[in-house]
């Protein structure tokens, strides 16, 4: 039972993910949803462009949330680091100036990924909008006017890595300004607590690009159950 619990934790940081999916050719697509009567074909066409619109809608929702995260932690280093007491001593080597840094690395780096992810879902729904929309209003939303763009999605995305390693500079600013050793533990000073942030933070990145935060497609077993009721009669 323990060895269980072990590889639970294990899995929870790092975790194969052997999808459990089917391809499907133009045939089998076309015998799922373009043989199906006109209203089903056009319900599955509706439903893909709502997807979309849901998708894109949420997409800078998350945005948005990310950012206001970002801005009081860059707020809060840029406040702390330029206080007198910064630059005092300290026996914890002020440890609240590292644990922004963690905090905003976390941070950017999970919203990349949430990025990643919703640009997957995204591009899913336009692909069947693409498949679908021939049989109900033509190829309307494959024609278009602009030969070459910009990917807002890919921009935003970039900013967000781009954040990331403006956090790891301010990391290694740190590491120097504190007369810490390599990988803040050797060849010079050792913070107990810094060292446990640091670890803190590379496992949390670690679960995120490895372990739980994958998502993954397998094979879904469902067991339902009722709720029972009783009703009281006056």
């Amino acid at each position: 039972m323990n060895w269980e619990y072990g590889r639970k934790l294990i899995r929870f940081f790092w975790k194969r993910y052997d999808g459990d999916i089917t391809p499907l050719s133009s045939a089998d697509y076309e015998t799922y949803l373009l043989t199906a009567d006109a209203n089903q074909k056009k319900a599955a066409y509706e439903k893909a462009w709502e997807s979309k619109n849901f998708e894109i809608e949420n997409y800078w929702k998350r945005a948005t949330y990310f950012w206001t995260f970002l801005i009081p932690a860059f707020a809060g280093y840029f406040a702390l680091v330029n206080s007198d007491n910064y630059k005092r001593n300290d026996e914890l080597n002020h440890i609240e100036v590292f644990l922004i840094i963690c905090l905003g690395l976390v941070i950017s780096i999970a919203w990349a990924l949430v990025n990643k992810g919703s640009k997957a879902w995204q591009r899913n729904w336009e692909a069947h909008v693409d498949l679908l929309e021939d049989a109900i209003t033509g190829p309307l939303y494959k024609i278009i006017y602009p030969s070459k763009t910009y990917s807002v999605s890919k921009i935003n995305e970039l900013v967000s890595w781009f954040f990331s390693i403006v956090w790891l500079i301010l990391a290694y600013k740190y590491k120097q300004e504190q007369h810490l050793g390599l990988v803040f533990i050797s060849d010079g000073k050792f913070s107990l607590i810094v060292t446990l942030s640091l670890l803190a933070t590379c496992l949390t990145i670690l679960s995120m690009l490895k372990g739980y935060g994958r998502g993954h497609f397998s094979n879904r077993v469902f067991t339902m159950n009722k709720r029972n009721t009783t009703y009281k009669n006056p």
